[in-house]
């Protein structure tokens, strides 16, 4: 099972493809079991969320990547990643065993892996 770092690690890869913004990261074990993730923009504003690491890694990577482009949206008041050819965000949905970014307006028409976003696309 991929850790929670790196499963972080590939929805902001995915973000960081729209925009020159990337926030610090920062990670701290909640008592209860659960993992904080902090993300904090040049400006020392920080927006955080808890995330389950027991949880299946399906599971940890939707919630990061559902969670993630919000903090953006506050951060730096841009929702991302883009559906490619609009002005849409994309949203993560889960799909077997994986997560991927869709259009949300429009189901079925594009969607790519979470973590490959500008790489490749999957139908």
């Amino acid at each position: 099972m991929s850790t929670v770092e790196e499963l972080v690690g590939r929805v902001v890869r995915d973000l960081s493809m729209g925009t020159r913004n990337k926030p610090a990261i920062t990670y701290s074990s909640h008592v209860e079991g659960y993992v904080e993730v902090f993300l904090q923009d040049d400006s020392g504003m920080t927006v955080g969320f808890s995330v389950d690491p027991s949880a299946s890694e399906a599971e940890v990577l939707y919630e990061v990547a559902y969670r993630i482009p919000t903090a953006y949206v506050e951060l730096y008041a841009v929702g991302l990643p883009l559906v490619p050819g609009t002005e849409r965000p994309a949203a993560p949905k889960i799909k077997g065993e994986t997560v991927i970014w869709e259009d949300p307006s429009e189901s079925g028409t594009w969607s790519c892996l979470v973590g490959e976003y500008g790489r490749s696309s999957e139908e």
